[in-house]
């Protein structure tokens, strides 16, 4: 198979690349590096440094003839979206456009969306937590949860109008080895380096805000059980477990024992007070489920980050 990866120098983009190469695939990757590594590229993927709304783009496809895409290339911090709403739309939204176009046009047979979750369904009372994937989404928080909302509706759109088949993965937060300490998004990660440096973390809020974490290994499952799932269709990535924001720092301080303590700060815009995804229709329609808790999880990441610091 021929797997073209937006994205694919990025965080989760480059787990998926290393698994379908040790899969025997063949992959290439677009990858503009804005946030994307070139250390993170794997020496048997064909890379191309270019964004995906960039007119280039055709040659890639031209040239590699992609059989299936794993599109991940996006603007994907919340604050950064609330300050640039223009720029968060184009990159997540024309950027899918243009990608479907060309999906159509050179015949793509799939495409497998890795969409945000945490984002997705915005602010929602007690009784809609653990979220369904067919919740209403009543009250967004964020221009990021919104445009990853609206590029589903066009892959919807595209697909059944071209004959495209599609899988949209709605991730809660993910987290694990290579994600960026030094971003606005990934609180392990930040937490995790900031320790690390013998700074001072900081929570935004009372740290009573909870988040669905899920581990990179098993985000990269549940794309492989996408390649060969038979329908179009829609999933919570998620563990359905949450977990605070002072939970998240105390287990990254039981690792790495710094005995240096956490201060809060005021809640960031575009945050909703609490996300946890019900994952019941992953697990009985794509088989998948995760295999990581969190504690095991934040361990293997800490090991990861004092490894590499």
């Amino acid at each position: 198979m021929r797997a073209l990866i937006t994205g694919g120098a990025g965080f989760i983009g480059s787990h998926i690349q290393d698994k379908l190469i040790d899969l025997g695939h063949k992959v290439a990757v677009v990858d503009n590096l804005r946030s994307g590594k070139k250390e993170n590229l794997n020496p048997q993927a064909k890379f191309y440094e270019l964004d995906i709304r960039d007119e280039k783009l055709d040659q890639v496809f031209s040239e590699f003839m992609p059989e299936i895409i794993f599109h991940l290339a996006a603007q994907n911090e919340v604050p950064y979206s609330m300050d640039h709403p223009f720029e968060d739309q184009d990159m997540n939204i024309v950027g899918m456009m243009k990608l479907m176009e060309l999906s159509a046009k050179y015949k793509v047979n799939k495409v497998i969306y890795s969409n945000t979750g945490g984002a997705y369904y915005g602010d929602l009372s007690q009784d809609k937590i653990p979220t369904r994937e067919d919740t209403p989404v009543l009250k967004p928080t964020s221009f990021y949860g919104v445009s990853k909302a609206s590029a589903e509706l066009y892959l919807k759109l595209y697909g059944n109008l071209k004959n495209i088949a599609w899988v949209s993965l709605r991730y809660a937060n993910v987290y694990g080895p290579r994600q960026d300490g030094n971003k606005e998004a990934g609180v392990i990660a930040i937490f995790t380096s900031k320790l690390l440096k013998k700074e001072i973390p900081k929570i935004n809020g009372d740290g009573f805000h909870t988040r669905d974490y899920v581990y990179v290994g098993d985000v990269v499952e549940a794309n492989i059980k996408a390649i060969d799932y038979p329908e179009n269709d829609y999933f919570n990535i998620s563990t359905a477990t949450e977990v605070s924001n002072n939970q998240v720092f105390e287990t990254i301080e039981a690792e790495l024992k710094t005995g240096i303590a956490v201060e809060h700060g005021p809640n960031r815009p575009g945050d909703p007070l609490h996300v946890t995804l019900d994952n019941t229709k992953a697990k009985e329609k794509l088989g998948w489920e995760p295999k990581v808790d969190f504690k095991t999880g934040v361990k293997l990441t800490v090991e990861y980050y004092s490894k590499n610091f």
